[in-house]
C-alpha cells in the first residue's frame, strides 16, 4: 500500500471557514490515515482560539476539503464563479 502525498505541508499556510469567517491559518501537523478499503485520509491540524478555556489556544484537525490555498479559490468554492 502506497501513502500518496499531501497536498499542503506542515508550516503552510490555507484559508478555511471557522465560524462562517474566513480565516488563514498555518498548518502545524499532518494525521494520515488508510482505511480497510485502502483509502487515505489526510488530516491538518492548526491552532485556532480556544472558547472559554483556561488555555487561550487549541488544536483543531481539518480534511483537506475544508481547506483551501488561497482565500480565491475558497470564494470559488463557497460561491462558485
Amino acid at each position: 500500500m502506497e501513502i500518496k502525498p499531501t497536498k499542503y505541508q506542515p508550516g503552510q499556510k490555507v484559508w478555511t471557514l471557522i465560524g462562517m469567517k474566513a480565516e488563514e491559518k498555518t498548518i502545524n501537523g499532518i494525521n494520515i490515515s488508510v482505511d480497510s478499503d485502502g483509502v487515505q485520509k489526510n488530516y491538518y491540524y492548526m491552532l485556532v482560539p480556544k472558547e472559554k478555556e483556561c488555555s487561550s489556544e487549541a488544536f483543531a484537525s481539518y480534511s483537506e476539503k475544508e481547506l483551501f490555498s488561497s482565500k480565491e479559490e475558497m470564494r470559488i468554492s463557497v460561491f462558485g464563479d
